[in-house]
């Protein structure tokens, strides 16, 4: 099968790759969190309820949703370089275009912009690295690279949280879209194509190909993993710090607690690298999912002190974080031909997860549900994306194991589709 890429990209242009597109995902992370940070400004400026947002975040991350889906197919048929540029440049103007909305109606129809933009960039920046990683450490290669994503988030806070003061609410979407526009000449520049596809493969219907000579069960097990392991962050991300406070925690405490759950999710693919390489992705991040649903259930079932929860919260995020390396994975199982739309649909399916997550959790709370039973319903996502994941890597395993017996060879544990090398 003819490749995407050159067979022996030197080590000076994967670390080129990789920091490239590291900086792609974490000014993604920063501009995916920004109107969260703003949204307490916005609601004192226009004087209105923060619930009347809703609306904006559920139309970003629609926008999440679609530009997964159809960059992912765009990166395979027009190179991933060329569309990956055009998602950072419209992420960015759109962000700088929100610096200046003047109400919450404006605010939805940008962030549903932005969020095209947003949605394609991680699955094509993940699509590209893969095709450049060492193939005997491409799991460790791509899951450091997709930590950008939750690093971004992180610091994208700390950075508003300073700078709203002295500048305002603006400043938080002027910086999300200088700086994604700022490095388009660079990206232009340095990174490198990764190909198209041969003219017999474009004329084929990609998304049909997800389920053909082979790959259907990875497919079928890919999807519902993005979308429970999503549901649960969003579920506990969002609405965490609300929880806690109807539990009796101040304010400023139930934050505070809240904020190790962001901790745990950059902890965790820092954690799970080095291994997967070893043991293999799919038994690490097996591990991961197991280990962040047992803490979230175990906030529900022993009523914790502070500092056991805020342990158990940290925990649950080390969980959480391992979507960071289900994005690597969903990017090193397909073939190179279909690596990008393998990537964008299998992150765009989870992008219902997350629109489905704030909806569960407020309606959780609405029905009167107390802490610890909300606790207790957030683990049964985690668990479900637990057994999915180790389904998967049964059925990896045992692929791996019929084409040793073929060639007499044992593949590493982190290669992609039996079907694309």
């Amino acid at each position: 099968m003819q490749t995407m890429v050159g067979d022996h990209p030197t080590d000076r242009l994967r670390v080129r790759v990789a920091w490239l597109c590291g900086l792609v995902l974490f000014l993604e992370g920063y501009d995916i969190a920004a109107v969260g940070y703003a949204i307490p400004s916005l609601a004192d400026a226009w004087h209105v309820r923060p619930s009347m947002f809703t609306a904006a975040l559920t139309a970003g991350n629609v926008g999440l949703l679609l530009g997964s889906l159809g960059a992912g197919l765009l990166g395979d048929r027009l190179g991933r370089k060329l569309v990956l540029i055009g998602c950072v440049a419209m992420f960015g103007v759109f962000s700088v275009l929100t610096a200046s909305v003047a109400s919450p109606s404006q605010l939805v129809v940008l962030r549903l912009l932005t969020g095209l933009g947003l949605g394609g960039g991680i699955p094509l920046a993940i699509a590209l690295a893969s095709d450049f990683a060492p193939r005997m450490t491409q799991g460790r290669f791509v899951i450091l690279i997709s930590t950008g994503v939750p690093i971004g988030i992180a610091v994208g806070g700390l950075l508003a949280s300073r700078l709203v003061g002295f500048f305002g609410w603006p400043v938080i979407f002027r910086v999300g879209g200088v700086l994604p526009l700022a490095i388009v000449p660079l990206l232009a520049w340095r990174l490198p194509a990764s190909g198209v596809l041969p003219a017999e493969a474009r004329r084929r219907n990609l998304v049909a190909a997800l389920f053909h000579n082979g790959m259907a069960p990875t497919t079928l097990l890919l999807w519902p993993i993005n979308l429970l392991n999503l549901l649960g962050i969003y579920f506990i991300l969002l609405w965490m710090p609300a929880i806690l406070h109807s539990a009796g925690m101040s304010p400023s405490r139930a934050i505070f607690t809240s904020t190790m759950y962001s901790m745990g999710v950059i902890a965790g693919p820092l954690l799970v690298a080095p291994f997967v390489d070893r043991v293999g992705i799919e038994r690490v991040l097996t591990c991961g999912l197991a280990f962040g649903a047992l803490c979230v259930l175990s906030i529900g079932l022993l009523d914790p002190p502070l500092w056991l929860l805020s342990v158990l919260i940290g925990g649950a995020g080390i969980g959480g974080g391992s979507q960071s390396g289900i994005n690597s994975l969903s990017g090193i199982a397909y073939p190179p031909t279909m690596r990008s739309t393998g990537a964008g649909w299998a992150l765009g399916v989870g992008r219902v997860g997350s629109i489905a997550g704030p909806l569960l959790g407020g309606a959780l709370l609405a029905l009167g549900f107390r802490t610890r039973e909300i606790f207790v319903a957030a683990a049964v996502p985690a668990f479900g994306a637990t057994i999915l994941m180790a389904m998967l890597g049964r059925l990896r395993r045992r692929n791996r194991e019929s084409i040793s017996r073929r060639n007499g060879t044992i593949p590493p544990y982190s290669l992609g589709s039996t079907e694309g090398h």
